[in-house]
């Protein structure tokens, strides 16, 4: 399929994504006016990928290993640069255990997730330097857990559809990225809808949720929205190997690193002749060199934009 028609395709389910969020997101409106909704996101490939497994006295409620392949888009975010606009290729993952036994009531099926739960949506690859911090791969983690009220999965008795949301302040929420300031944050909302749950909703042993499994999308949303705090010095790497002539790792040689402010860095090669530098921030230049009381080393120049790997040092002839 060409890019247009792919575009035009994501474009079609995040719409029908947002139609889902005003729905559900209605009854946490009733109280938390003003939150707005600044994340989205859809499985990738549309399958079971979020599993309730029985355990008869607890139960376990998780994305399949590895996590769920997803489509995630940021919303109401000013300042983003172009790498974090638009859909974002991920991972989602969910991780938690429960020890509350499930209900029927009012012809619904309701599980609660009484321990604290844990969603994480990771980029497939970092996003550009200077985009972020830590690994540049953190889309949004969301932990959420009980306060005045207890989260559950809810749905119709024998159907095949539910939902899981959390609102403060009824339950405890929070934010975090690798690229969002949620600081300022006051209200913090998520909602999650499960589609094609097989079997359909029913308990099981010891009175929690069967073992079912299930697609899913979501939205997030706070008050106000979360910062983009704008480009940032990153850290990065230094990494590589002295030799000799011949090839032989040389030990113990002190290898320095000068960045464009004078500072020095310093290490020393290991048996093999390796060192790394680390914490050293990108988007300058700096002088790495070497010294031996053996031998002489030609310095070398770096421009840091990203993780520098694989410099090699061979001794002067």
């Amino acid at each position: 399929m060409k890019s247009s028609a792919l575009k035009s395709k994501f474009a079609t389910i995040f719409r029908s994504c947002a139609i889902f969020g005003l729905l559900l997101f209605s009854t946490l409106l009733t109280a938390n006016a003003q939150t707005v909704t600044f994340a989205q996101f859809f499985e990738a490939n549309g399958t079971n990928d979020f599993v309730f497994t029985n355990n008869t006295t607890s139960g376990d409620f998780s994305a399949i290993p590895g996590g769920s392949p997803v489509f995630f888009l940021y919303q109401n975010i000013t300042g983003l640069p172009v790498s974090l606009q638009g859909i974002q290729t991920a991972h989602m993952f969910v991780t938690t255990t429960t020890t509350q036994s499930g209900s029927i009531g009012g012809g619904n099926v309701n599980q609660p997730l009484n321990q604290s739960v844990t969603i994480q949506i990771v980029r497939d690859t970092p996003a550009p330097i200077g985009t972020g911090g830590g690994s540049r791969t953190n889309l949004l983690t969301a932990v959420f857990s009980p306060a005045s009220n207890t989260p559950a999965i809810v749905g119709t008795t024998g159907g095949n559809s539910a939902t899981l949301s959390a609102t403060t302040p009824d339950h405890n929420v929070t934010f975090t990225s690798n690229f969002l300031l949620f600081t300022a944050t006051t209200q913090r909302n998520l909602a999650l809808s499960f589609s094609s749950v097989t079997p359909g909703l029913a308990l099981g042993a010891g009175s929690f949720l069967q073992n079912t499994a299930a697609a899913a999308s979501g939205t997030f949303a706070s008050n106000p929205v979360p910062v983009y705090p704008g480009p940032t010095a990153a850290e990065v790497s230094v990494s590589g190997r002295v030799s000799t002539a011949s090839g032989r790792g040389l030990r113990n040689a002190e290898v320095r690193l000068v960045t464009s402010d004078g500072t020095v860095h310093s290490a020393r090669t290991g048996n093999f002749g390796y060192f790394e530098f680390n914490g050293i921030t990108s988007g300058q230049t700096v002088v790495i060199s070497v010294r031996s009381k053996q031998y002489t080393f030609s310095p070398q120049v770096i421009s840091l934009q990203d993780n520098a790997t694989d410099l090699n040092f061979v001794a002067n002839p």
